[in-house]
Formats: structure tokens, sequence, C-alpha cells
């Protein structure tokens, strides 16, 4: 399982609370897939996990816009290829025949992602402010 730690922190409090959720997410699909959750439910929790992210994407990509980030860009494009990623994968699962224990790779690729992603990118939040609020920490 991830852990949430202060390296992830961007300086933003929503969107903090907002990835500590997707890490919450990803440990819950590892441990269905763990204890032997049937494809239904694996399908469901990733399906759960896809609308999250797509919200969380458009809210992050929208307040980094609005504070001037210059991982503006480098980030919608992260976030379109991790979107694909996660519609690829639930193919996958909906197929007869493939295993649900593709999903512990799955799981080993998202949060090998999510990890990357919000150190390299999400990070450099840190510091940008709203214009005309030079105060903003929390989103």
């Amino acid at each position: 399982m991830t852990t949430w730690n202060e390296r992830f922190e961007t300086g933003h409090a929503q969107i903090d609370a907002e990835h500590r959720e997707f890490f919450r997410q990803l440990n819950a699909l590892k441990g269905a897939v763990e204890s032997g959750a049937g494809r239904e439910r694996v399908v469901d929790l990733i399906t759960i996990l896809q609308t999250y992210v797509l919200g969380h994407f458009a809210r992050e990509e929208a307040h980094m816009a609005r504070v001037d980030c210059p991982a503006l860009q480098a980030n919608c494009a992260a976030h379109r290829d991790f979107a694909l990623k996660l519609e690829h994968w639930l193919e996958l699962l909906t197929m007869s025949g493939t295993p649900v224990s593709m999903l512990l790779d799955v799981h080993r690729e998202s949060i090998g992602w999510i990890e990357a992603h919000i150190i390299n990118i999400d990070c450099r939040l840190r510091g940008c402010v709203s214009k005309g609020s030079p105060h903003e920490a929390g989103g």
C-alpha cells in the first residue's frame, strides 16, 4: 500500500486532499484484487476511480490556469495520457478472458505514475498563487 507523505504536498489544500483520496482509492482497488473480489467489483472500483480522476484533473488544471502555473501544459498532457491508460485498462477488464490479477499490474503502474506525477509536475504549484490573492494556499 502507498501512503501519503509531505513530499507529495503541493501547498494547495484542496489538491492535496484530492491526491490523498486518489491514493485511498488505489489502495482500495489493490485490496479488492488481493482479497479475491470478482471482476464486477474490480470494474466498479476502476470506474469509480476513473470518474474521480477525471474530475480531479479538470479541477487541478483549472487551478493551475488560475495561478498561472508554469507546469500547466505538461500537466494537461500527462493527465490525457493517464486518462487513456485508465480507459484501456477498463476495456481490457470488461473483455472476457482478461485475468483480474492483471489489476495488480494496473495498481503498480498507477501508483508509480501518481507518485512521479505529483512530485515532478503537481509540486510545481508550490509558490504559485492566485492573481489578486498573494497569500492563497487552499485552492
